[in-house]
């Protein structure tokens, strides 16, 4: 990892300085201040999925210099990039990391789903028919907060006991994997009671938390 992200750092705090309350205007001079040592610990710690590790006010910052470091080096890739095998797809191909969302697509690719990484925001095409997680068919379930035309629901699986929130372009054009998976907490809460596990990640609301 190149030193550059806590470049994007400095300017994302500069960023959101001038219009910050009191909290978080703390939060960006404790991170201003500290040592590069100790910025690359906490980002070893993110990264490693050590969110203990990281107080939540100070993780959402680097998290997001993070992840606009991640997504250039993404974006140099050659586009339509094949993944060469089947293997390990609940984690991001390209940087490794736990995925947000999927997306179920429109136009083009209308029906196919593509799951969205929660750090460099690369998209890879999975079977709708498996376990994001686990990749198993057989216990696969849907569940919705208002009815089943809900632009996002929870996909299920009852073979490892996980869920990983569905977003539908096609019932909601502008829906967006990060933005609308934190909007439907209430989905998350009702996994939570069916003792089903999140196998996801939102950088805005880590675990720990």
């Amino acid at each position: 990892r190149d030193g550059k992200w806590r470049e994007y750092l400095t300017a994302l705090l500069a960023e959101f300085k001038p219009t910050a309350n009191e909290t978080v205007q703390a939060t960006i001079e404790w991170l201003e201040k500290a040592a590069n040592d100790e910025l690359e610990q906490l980002a070893d710690h993110l990264l490693a999925q050590n969110f203990t590790q990281v107080e939540s006010d100070k993780a959402i910052f680097i998290w997001a210099a993070l992840s606009v470091y991640w997504l250039q080096l993404a974006q140099q890739l050659p586009r339509g990039t094949q993944i060469e095998s089947a293997e390990g797809l609940q984690f991001c191909p390209v940087c490794h990391s736990a995925p947000v969302a999927s997306v179920i697509q429109f136009g083009s690719s209308q029906g196919l789903r593509y799951v969205h990484c929660s750090l460099c925001e690369t998209e890879w095409n999975m079977v709708r028919a498996q376990c994001t997680n686990c990749g198993h068919s057989k216990e696969l379930d849907y569940w919705a907060i208002d009815d089943d035309n809900a632009p996002v629901k929870a996909e299920s699986c009852g073979d490892c006991h996980s869920y990983l929130k569905v977003v539908y372009q096609e019932k909601d054009p502008y829906v967006e994997p990060v933005a609308d998976d934190l909007a439907s907490l209430f989905l998350d809460i009702e996994m939570g009671e069916k003792n089903l596990s999140r196998s996801g990640l939102n950088p805005f609301i880590f675990p720990a938390e």
